[in-house]
């Protein structure tokens, strides 16, 4: 066994995503032994289904993180508290275990690397949990 790497539940075919769907696993290039699977949102609490979570402008993590961006959800709901929570939850997880690399599903608010959504559109940007790892120094690479 090598070093322990966090990487997006969903991408292992964890029925964890806000609509409920299982992904299809990816293939990584890494041990799977090696790997500690987290969703944010669901350390966090929020539901499976759940409407689905967008940025309120184009600060995305990072303004989650310095408190000049909301998570909301498609009908209204203020969602940046669960999404703090979980980004910090994982975190947490990632110190445990001495993880210095993070697979993260691309285009959501919690784990998108270089994508999100921002008032329903794609944009560059990243998400909460990603923009955490970064901060603390984890390598983050996004996964389609």
């Amino acid at each position: 066994m090598g070093e322990k790497v966090i990487v997006s539940a969903c991408l292992c075919g964890i029925r964890c995503r806000y609509n409920g769907k299982i992904l299809e696993k990816r293939n990584l290039p890494i041990d799977m032994e090696d790997a500690i699977l987290v969703c944010p949102e669901t350390l966090a609490g929020l539901k499976i289904p759940r409407t689905p979570s967008f940025f309120d402008n184009e600060k995305t993590g990072e303004g989650v993180l310095d408190g000049e961006t909301k998570v909301v959800s498609s009908d209204g709901e203020d969602r940046t508290d669960e999404f703090i929570k979980g980004s910090k939850k994982a975190l947490e997880i990632a110190k445990k275990y001495n993880v210095k690399k993070a697979y993260l599903k691309e285009r959501s608010p919690s784990c998108g690397v270089n994508v999100v959504y921002v008032n329903n559109e794609r944009k560059k940007g990243m998400g909460v949990t990603t923009a955490l790892f970064k901060r603390e120094g984890i390598e983050v690479i996004g996964v389609e």
